[in-house]
């Protein structure tokens, strides 16, 4: 049995959606370089390391920087396969819900990297709410898919 893929008309908030994530992504790259200057952290180094990043605040953001664009590269590839599938037949609530993602993502970013070691990284449960909208995305995307097989 064959299944014929329309595109919808507002399939295309689903690609701007994507595309301001790149953006995202880079938002989280440049926050890495700026906060690895501030700290005096040389490349190769991915981190500073824990005794380090325990008495200088900078090498602690250095690091929480780090680990937050870390933690986005592990969401993105399921954002993006999650808003392609979900969109082909949600494609306006797909979209909102990339648009929550992609705020979200920014705000777990500042939120990590403003935190202090004494908080040990609890700032990024501001933008935690990112989860809300990835977990709708990947059930519209799985019932997308059901769906289709359906």
């Amino acid at each position: 049995m064959s299944t014929i893929i329309s595109i919808p008309a507002e399939y295309g908030y689903v690609l701007a959606s994507i595309m301001a994530s790149t953006f995202v992504n880079q938002y989280h790259g440049t926050l890495v370089g700026i906060e690895r200057k501030s700290a005096n952290v040389p490349y190769p180094n991915a981190y500073a390391t824990h005794a380090e990043a325990t008495s200088d605040i900078k090498k602690y953001r250095f690091n929480c920087a780090q680990r937050a664009h870390q933690n986005f590269l592990e969401h993105f590839p399921t954002f993006i396969a999650a808003s392609a599938i979900a969109g082909l037949k949600y494609p306006v609530a797909t979209a909102v819900m990339g648009a929550v993602w992609n705020v979200g993502r920014i705000v777990f970013a500042r939120g990590y990297i403003n935190s202090t070691q004494e908080q040990k990284g609890a700032g990024r449960y501001k933008g935690a709410w990112y989860l809300l909208a990835e977990l709708g995305l990947l059930g519209t995307a799985c019932y997308t898919a059901y769906q289709m097989i359906m």
